[in-house]
């Protein structure tokens, strides 16, 4: 009979400090009472039916649907406390233990003198627990980090204790064999985690660079548009003027054509600023100003918006950067050519383009360009449209390269492409 009330206790303590840690007033309504009875049940026939220890394990069941029928079906939230809520029953036990044994100086606890130590457990959690207001410690707990931490810490005790019970007693109970496994796999799972963390974290530093790489490019196209809006009097008031210059009306219409014409030509690179990716926007504009600089006609049209496709920035950049390169030098080797377009659009599909003029390639030759090191330059020169492929493999994206003819003219193009990007399903 006693042993039946210390259990009832030691169950009552644990329902109350999962009603606290769910911020939830403690009530013995029908759930409450129903989970209660079943477990009294298994426990009495456990100790006085000879059912096997090993069928202990169906509480921890039975408490998982008990929280998810009490509160909310969170695996996760119940998890952590249902943890939480055994590590501080058995804290406070131990403690309570621990004083009775020094101060009633009891060094075997009787039935009696075990429910007593129930009894001032119970009274512990019922009094204090609601005040100390433990639910702001779960919430500081329920981040993935600290959680792994937990976890990670609770398997390698586990597996401490399995292994001390191996070492004293030669033999491993199934209980502590189910224990050992999935301490085990909790701790490989883990590992994968972290695996994964490194790789995000390795992202984040990677695109945090790329922010302070190409801020200064994108700040650059802002500062000439500036200093070039203190010009924009200047040559407004020299379009007006040309009427006094020239005598006939078509002179006038064509001086003043190319006359705007070589405004717009100055200025062909300040709609970028119209994308609202600053990282996107600085380095294409570093690398139109280079391209100019070689003589390279440029065309271009960007239209994104948040760029939601699931793939990083900086392997977007390393995309772009590649096929942009793998242009330019195409360009340098073929004379009497040097036109290149680039586009980069997203709405109901995500699409990059980037094309140059060339003498059609046969489409066997275009397979091995993206072999690791095939390149018209030399010897395992040629990384960079492998290194594009490679990209597109690992974030599910559509490579196509092709020739196509505009205007009686052939173009090498190179599309990347991604349907059904996160901003046309919302």
């Amino acid at each position: 009979m006693i042993t039946n009330v210390c259990l009832l206790l030691e169950m009552l303590s644990f329902t109350f400090c999962l009603h606290a840690l769910y911020r939830e007033k403690f009530r013995l309504d029908i759930t409450t009472i129903s989970f209660l009875a079943i477990y009294m049940i298994i426990m009495a026939l456990i100790n006085y039916y000879a059912l096997p220890q090993q069928y202990t394990l169906i509480m921890y069941m039975l408490i998982i649907l008990y929280c998810g029928v009490k509160f909310k079906f969170n695996i996760k939230i119940i998890l952590i406390n249902v943890i939480f809520s055994i590590i501080i029953i058995g804290g406070i036990q131990m403690l309570i233990m621990l004083i009775l044994f020094y101060v009633l100086d009891i060094s075997w606890f009787t039935d009696y003198q075990l429910l007593l130590a129930n009894c001032l457990a119970f009274l512990v959690i019922v009094l204090l627990l609601p005040k100390s207001k433990i639910y702001k410690v779960m919430n500081y707990l329920q981040t993935k980090e600290k959680i792994q931490n937990i976890v990670l810490a609770i398997c390698i005790a586990l597996i401490v204790y399995c292994l001390l019970s191996y070492k004293e007693f030669t033999r491993v109970e199934l209980n502590q064999a189910i224990l050992l496994f999935i301490s085990i796999s909790c701790i490989f799972v883990l590992a994968e985690q972290l695996g994964r963390y490194k790789v995000k974290a390795k992202e984040a530093e990677t695109e945090l660079k790329m922010h302070k790489l190409y801020a200064d490019s994108f700040q650059g196209l802002i500062e000439n548009i500036r200093l070039r809006q203190h010009e924009i009097d200047n040559h407004i008031h020299t379009i007006y003027s040309q009427h006094y210059i020239y005598n006939t009306y078509t002179d006038l219409v064509k001086a003043q054509d190319d006359y705007c014409r070589i405004l717009t030509q100055e200025n062909r690179f300040n709609k970028l600023l119209k994308s609202r990716n600053h990282i996107i926007a600085g380095f294409l504009y570093g690398k139109f100003v280079e391209i100019d600089k070689l003589g390279i006609e440029v065309d271009y049209e960007v239209k994104i918006m948040d760029l939601n496709v699931n793939v990083p920035i900086y392997k977007i950049v390393e995309i772009l950067g590649d096929l942009i390169n793998n242009a330019v030098e195409a360009l340098e080797r073929t004379e009497g050519i040097n036109k290149l377009y680039v586009s980069l659009v997203e709405n109901e599909r995500f699409e990059i383009e980037v094309r140059n003029e060339s003498p059609f390639i046969d489409y066997d030759m275009i397979e091995q360009f993206f072999t690791k090191g095939f390149s018209n330059k030399g010897q395992n020169r040629g990384l960079g449209l492998y290194n594009v492929k490679n990209i597109c493999k690992e974030f599910a994206l559509d490579i196509c390269c092709e020739n196509i003819n505009i205007d009686g003219i052939n173009w090498l193009s190179f599309k990347i492409i991604k349907d059904n990007t996160i901003s046309s399903r919302n």
